[in-house]
C-alpha cells in the first residue's frame, strides 16, 4: 500500500500527521486545530436559542417519543440523551447497535444507563454482520465497518417506523478530527453520509446477502425520499462539546463505570472502553496512514491544554505502535481466521513507504 505523501509531518501544534485521510494543513496547523479555534469564536448562546425553537417545534404534545438519540452507554451519548430529556423537555428513543466484541463494562454501563430511566431498543450483532465486518476487514482493512455504518443508519431506520422527526448524534467528528469540513456549520447533514459500502460499490455486491442481511446499515437511493424530512444533527452543533462536562453528568445521573486498567494501545483508561475492535481497528489506522490511537488521543488533548507536544510525542512514539496482543484470540474467533492468517492479512495494510521491515518486524521510518 503506497501513501501519496512523501515525507510525513506533523501538526506543528499537536501531533496529528499529513498522512491522515482527509486532514489539510495550513501554515504547519493541521485542520482539526484551526477547526478548534474557529469554535471558540461561535456564538454558543444563538445556537442554544436555535435547539430550543428546534425541540419547540419537535415536542410531541401526547407524551410520544420525539427524538432519537444514538446510544452506547458510554458518557457522551449519556450526556446528550440527559440533556435534551431533563433540560429541552423532549422524550428521547434511544437506540443501541452492538458492536463488534463488547466488553463487559460495556454492558454494564448499557445497563445503567436504561435503569436510570431510558427506553432503548437494541440492535444486536447477526452472523451476517460479522461476514460483513470480516469482508471490509480483509478488503480495506476496516473491521468494524457495518457497525459504523449502523450507527447511522440504524436510527434513521427507527426514526421512520416510529414517524420521529429528528435524530441528535454526538459530535460531528469529520471536522472536529481532522477531516472534510463540508458539515463544520450545518446542523441537518446529508443521507449521502449513510451508507455501507466498499469500493464505492454496495456490500451486497462482495457477497450473496440479502436486503434484510443489512437493513440496519445500508439503505439504497429509494430510501432517501422517506427520510429526508428527518432532522439529522449533531449535539457539537449547537454546544461547545466538552467531555469532562459529559463525564461528570454521566457517571452522576447514569452510574458511568470505567475498567481500572487501561487497553494495551490506549493512554487512559475512559475512552472507547465499551468494546475490543476499535483497538485493532487503530492499529490498522497505523499501519495504513502513520497515525494510532495514541496520536488521536494526545491531539484532542493538546488542544484542550490538558498535555504539552514534547510529552504527547513521546506518548505516540510509546503507544501507537503497540498491537492489542490480549485481544488476539478473541478477533481471531470473531473472523473466523487462525492467527498466521490474521496476522498476514493485518500486515498486509502496512504502508511500505511508511514503514519498512527490519528482521520481520515493522519499524515506522518517521523519526519522532
Amino acid at each position: 500500500m503506497n501513501s501519496k505523501a512523501k515525507n510525513i509531518i506533523r501538526c506543528i501544534k499537536c501531533t496529528t500527521v499529513s498522512t491522515r485521510p482527509r486532514t489539510k494543513f495550513k501554515d504547519g496547523l493541521c485542520s482539526a486545530c484551526i477547526n478548534f479555534e474557529q469554535r471558540k469564536k461561535i456564538n454558543w448562546k444563538k445556537r442554544e436559542n436555535l435547539l430550543w425553537k428546534i425541540c419547540n417545534k419537535t415536542r410531541d404534545k401526547n407524551g410520544n417519543y420525539d427524538v432519537v438519540v444514538p446510544v452506547g452507554g458510554g458518557k457522551d451519548s449519556s450526556y446528550v440523551a440527559w440533556v435534551l430529556k431533563n433540560k429541552f423537555k423532549l422524550n428521547p428513543l434511544c437506540v443501541f447497535c452492538e458492536p463488534p466484541l463488547m466488553t463487559d463494562i460495556g454492558w454494564k454501563n448499557l445497563k445503567n444507563f436504561e435503569k436510570s430511566g431510558f427506553d432503548v431498543i437494541k440492535i444486536f450483532e447477526t452472523e451476517k454482520f460479522r461476514k460483513m465486518n470480516k469482508i471490509t476487514f480483509i478488503k480495506e482493512g476496516l473491521p468494524q465497518h457495518n457497525w459504523i455504518s449502523s450507527i447511522y443508519i440504524a436510527p434513521l431506520r427507527i426514526a421512520k417506523i416510529f414517524n420521529i422527526k429528528m435524530i441528535m448524534w454526538g459530535e460531528e467528528g469529520e471536522s472536529m478530527y481532522g477531516g472534510k469540513d463540508d458539515y463544520r456549520d450545518r446542523f441537518n447533514v446529508s443521507l449521502k453520509l449513510f451508507n455501507l459500502k466498499l469500493n464505492n460499490k454496495p456490500i451486497s455486491k462482495f457477497q450473496n446477502f440479502k436486503k434484510e442481511d443489512y437493513f440496519w446499515s445500508s439503505i439504497t437511493k429509494k430510501d432517501y425520499g422517506n427520510c429526508e424530512q428527518i432532522l439529522k444533527c449533531h449535539w457539537s452543533f449547537f454546544e461547545n462539546w466538552d467531555e469532562n462536562k459529559h463525564l461528570k453528568i454521566a457517571k452522576k445521573y447514569m452510574g458511568l463505570k470505567y475498567d481500572k486498567k487501561k487497553q494495551e494501545n490506549a493512554i487512559n483508561n475512559h475512552s472507547h472502553t465499551d468494546q475490543k475492535m476499535f483497538a485493532l481497528h487503530m492499529y490498522l489506522a497505523y499501519l495504513k496512514f502513520g497515525f494510532g490511537r495514541a496520536t488521536t488521543d494526545t491531539s484532542i488533548a493538546i488542544r484542550e491544554n490538558k498535555l504539552k507536544r514534547k510529552k504527547a510525542l513521546e506518548i505516540v512514539k510509546k503507544y501507537d505502535q503497540i498491537f492489542p496482543t490480549k485481544f488476539i484470540k478473541e478477533y481471531c474467533n470473531y473472523f473466523k481466521m487462525n492467527k498466521l492468517q490474521f496476522i498476514k492479512t493485518t500486515n498486509s495494510f502496512a504502508n511500505n513507504v511508511l514503514f519498512k521491515k527490519v528482521a520481520k518486524k515493522l519499524i515506522f521510518t518517521e523519526n519522532i
